[in-house]
């Protein structure tokens, strides 16, 4: 990877819940020269609410010097609004060249506040339009925030042409909309597993369909009693009579970062049976340790897997999932193939550096600054 130089042109990057695909982001940018400035509220909840575990991930990514801003607190706490005034003082101190907001910064103002953000002259990625079901935020609330942040934005970033759509045909904004893929990060991929074993990887939340896969799984058990299926992740499990089977195993809890390889490892296929969907960070991760994926075609799904790294079947489809997937276990050489497949979208599609190309031409394009490097990152 292409290390920036000093002096390149400095870019803020806030988020609120969202710190590994901005820690990416990151990474990608500094790659085409570019010197990212972190901004977030100082909260460990995407590490299982550990201590310190969100500045231990980024130091481990970026390094130890990497420069990142806190908003300390809740903004329900109006002590701690000082802090968002405390952290705009140290914004204006680095003096960043561009600022790109993760559209999670309107659910806490303070962020707004301290990035400085002023119409026209900002960015934004938008991973979601709408509330998801069984999502905790409130559609209403979810809903202002996208089209406060949408309207104000000079440049919005999406995921997958289907966003962009939607985006363009609601209206929700006046600025150009940019498709760029979501990051893979780059992982030690591992042979697959001797025998065949499913993933369900991240939150359980209604809409990622776990009960759709628990009900093709029993169908799936008929032709191949010897699947496995593992269930990793924190949220609100199902009443599904499928979860007592020995078959299942269950980790409800946070997963750590070390455990990620050995739990990727062990799987032949990572299923993706969400009701709907406007792209996948999990799906993205398994490309990056070359699994293959089965998922529902919703959202920007079938674009994340238009590189043939995965299967498609109708979404809330048990049939079609079971056979799917009955389908791919019994043929090792297409699951490696698909598995390759994903790797070679992270080297030439997907991977950090060519997201942060991509980001590069669109700040210089859209928001007329500097592009340095750009020809020699591609190299």
């Amino acid at each position: 990877m292409i290390q920036s130089e000093p002096g390149g042109p400095r870019v803020l990057l806030a988020c609120d819940h969202f710190i590994r695909y901005e820690t990416g982001l990151a990474q990608g940018l500094r790659a085409n020269g570019w010197e990212p400035i972190l901004l977030g509220r100082d909260h460990d909840h995407a590490f299982g609410g550990e201590p310190g575990a969100m500045r231990g991930y980024v130091q481990q990514r970026l390094g130890v010097d990497q420069p990142f801003v806190f908003v300390e607190g809740r903004a329900r706490n109006p002590v701690k609004w000082a802090s968002a005034l405390q952290a705009r003082g140290q914004v204006r101190r680095l003096n960043p060249d561009v600022t790109h907001v993760q559209y999670c910064v309107g659910h806490d103002p303070r962020l707004t506040i301290a990035a400085g953000l002023r119409p026209g002259r900002f960015a934004v990625t938008l991973h979601d339009i709408d509330t998801h079901p069984g999502d905790a935020r409130s559609s209403l609330h979810h809903g202002a925030t996208v089209f406060g942040l949408m309207r104000a934005a000079g440049l919005v970033f999406v995921h997958a042409d289907r966003l962009r759509d939607d985006v363009l045909g609601r209206g929700l904004t006046r600025a150009p909309v940019v498709v760029v893929p979501h990051g893979i990060d780059e992982a030690e991929p591992q042979p697959l597993p001797p025998a065949p074993s499913l993933l369900f990887f991240g939150r359980i939340v209604e809409y990622k369909g776990l009960s759709v896969l628990l009900d093709a799984l029993a169908r799936l058990w008929r032709r191949r009693p010897e699947t496995t299926l593992t269930i990793a992740g924190e949220g609100q499990l199902p009443g599904h009579p499928g979860l007592r089977d020995e078959r299942v195993r269950l980790l409800h809890r946070h997963i750590a970062e070390d455990e990620l390889p050995a739990l990727f490892a062990a799987a032949s296929v990572v299923v993706l049976p969400y009701l709907e969907a406007s792209q996948s960070g999990v799906g993205s991760l398994a490309k990056g340790h070359g699994r293959p994926l089965v998922a529902s075609a919703v959202g920007g799904l079938p674009e994340l897997v238009s590189d043939g790294s995965g299967l498609l079947v109708p979404p809330a489809d048990a049939d079609a999932l079971a056979d799917a997937l009955d389908g791919l276990l019994g043929d090792r050489a297409r699951l490696e193939r698909m598995g390759n497949a994903g790797l070679r979208s992270l080297h030439e599609r997907a991977g950090w550096p060519v997201v942060g190309a991509l980001t590069v031409e669109a700040y210089a394009r859209h928001l007329g600054v500097p592009e340095p490097r750009l020809a020699a990152a591609r190299a």
